[in-house]
């Protein structure tokens, strides 16, 4: 397997995918910062503005995934790799840390970005502590990310169709995420009177879970600074890297690699 991540690791570095994902959330960045400094008529927080990029990290992670695993099946190195892995477990592993290492490097160089720029053009009101906290969860949403694309890919066994499919699910959950969100956002009482929007009960805690188990959920309430659940939120995102793990390897072993 060490064969197959160093062989990764080189194409990751050469990727001109991964380069082109990563400057276009730089940019996005760049924009959305620049919204929140003029855009606004009152002075915006850092904590409003840095994980901000992140609302649109799952489809920007989607595209590159899909297309950085993809090309292994569309240009016929998924035999060559096959060949020098022990098993097929090897193979999906090695795909998944590379897939993951790209993910945490895009959204930890965002992050450090607008944390860096914005300190100069917004309020700093963030605690170093509660920054790394927040980080930390940002970290394994990141890993969560890479785990789940790379692995519908490989099972999907076409560059093109994982394109698609990967794409899809992440403007889903971006949706889905919106619809969730501004669920949870309701209060029960507004200026002294009863919020008629908002949900409590069972319904509630099903939008507060379906929320964490979302990436995109939990990249709305890191850019929000308000992480409604932040342990559930933690051990969310190691039970789904473990899962989507596993499933990864189980469900290849079954593929009919042509």
């Amino acid at each position: 397997m060490m064969k197959l991540l160093r062989a990764d690791l080189i194409r990751l570095k050469r990727s001109f995918a991964f380069k082109l994902t990563l400057l276009g959330m730089l940019v996005l960045a760049i924009f959305f910062m620049s919204m929140q400094a003029t855009g606004m008529d009152y002075t915006v927080p850092l904590s409003r503005v840095i994980f901000l990029p992140m609302s649109m990290y799952g489809i920007g992670m989607a595209a590159f995934v899909s297309v950085f695993v993809g090309t292994d099946f569309s240009d016929g190195f998924i035999r060559n790799k096959l060949l020098v892995a022990r098993d097929r477990s090897s193979f999906v592993i090695s795909e998944i840390i590379v897939s993951s290492i790209a993910c945490v490097i895009v959204y930890t160089l965002i992050t450090i970005f607008t944390a860096s720029i914005g300190r100069f053009f917004f309020e700093n009101n963030v605690d170093t502590i509660v920054f790394l906290q927040f980080f930390l969860l940002g970290l394994l949403m990141s890993i969560v990310t890479g785990c789940l694309f790379s692995v519908l890919t490989m099972l999907c066994g076409n560059k093109t169709h994982a394109i698609i499919l990967c794409m899809g699910l992440a403007f889903c959950m971006l949706f889905l995420c919106l619809h969730t969100n501004e669920i949870l956002v309701q209060t029960e009482f507004k200026n002294g009177i009863i919020n008629p929007h908002y949900v409590g009960g069972i319904r509630r805690t099903l939008c507060s879970i379906l929320h964490d188990l979302n990436p995109c959920g939990q990249a709305a309430q890191l850019s929000s600074w308000q992480v409604f659940h932040p342990i559930r939120a933690l051990f969310i995102n190691v039970i789904m890297i473990i899962v989507s793990s596993s499933l990864g390897c189980i469900l290849f072993h079954r593929q009919d690699i042509k």
